[in-house]
């Protein structure tokens, strides 16, 4: 299928927007490399780059964003628009990366659950939420929370690469869900064909609950086949039975000649 001329004008996209599209939250996996990205970016603004370090306000999954080449950005602000105030220092930044992270793989499941995460990784939030007392000093720095997500890998130096890779095809996937979604919305003459013994999808409404979402990214990988309405073969449904008097039930015998009628004399 050809993609929409839009998606290659779509460089980045926030973490929100990934999470809102997915409707599920991020595995550990992508939560070990959005935090390796993010605290990379973070120490290159740190040694000069424009902009500066001081210009980062992280607040919320909206002011993160994964790149296609799988680098990682923040939503940079001016002080003419919130003041010279509202810096934050490096430990502060890495306490809201924390929450931000946590926030991702908690999205969208109940308030009466609890998401188990590996040790390594609650470990990890635990250090940059400086929720362990013995974390509190001295203050965890970038260096520690990168050397963190290095040792996470059985080899920590194709850290670099891994979770470059893994952004990557995070961002990769939201594009080619949007790609279906937009092809579903723009196109009336074709309908989605079912999808691993699914009901069919005739409209977009719903189409968040019939299929995880990550289903619909491995079909789109092994390749979902569109075909115009006229051409979707239709299904014989058995008629409906209904509760039918005894009168109607003796004359359906009749007619199949069940029962066989002798004259009166």
């Amino acid at each position: 299928m050809e993609a929409p001329r839009c998606e290659q004008r779509i460089t980045k996209v926030s973490l929100a927007e990934v999470l809102r599209c997915f409707e599920q939250p991020i595995s550990e996996e992508q939560a070990w490399a959005i935090c390796f990205q993010c605290c990379c970016k973070m120490e290159q603004l740190s040694q000069g780059l424009s902009p500066s370090l001081h210009s980062v306000f992280i607040k919320g999954t909206g002011s993160i964003f994964l790149h296609a080449d799988g680098s990682a950005s923040f939503k940079v602000y001016r002080k003419s628009d919130v003041g010279s105030s509202i810096q934050q220092s490096e430990d502060k930044l890495l306490e809201y990366l924390g929450v931000v992270i946590y926030e991702a793989l908690d999205w969208g499941i109940d308030d009466k659950l609890e998401r188990e995460l590996s040790d390594p990784l609650e470990k990890l939030l635990c250090l940059m939420l400086k929720l362990d007392e013995k974390a509190m000093t001295p203050a965890v720095t970038l260096q520690d929370v990168i050397k963190a997500c290095e040792e996470h890998l059985s080899r920590p130096s194709q850290a670099s690469s891994h979770y470059e890779m893994t952004c990557r095809n995070l961002f990769a996937e939201y594009m080619e869900l949007q790609n279906l979604v937009t092809i579903i919305q723009t196109s009336r003459a074709f309908h989605v064909l079912p999808v691993l013994g699914a009901p069919e999808l005739h409209t977009l409404t719903g189409f968040s609950n019939v299929l995880p979402q990550t289903s619909i990214i491995c079909e789109l990988q092994s390749g979902v086949k569109l075909r115009k309405s006229s051409e979707r073969p239709r299904r014989c449904t058995p008629p409906r039975e209904s509760i039918r008097s005894p009168y109607e039930l003796l004359l359906d015998d009749i007619q199949h000649k069940r029962y066989t009628l002798r004259k009166v004399s």
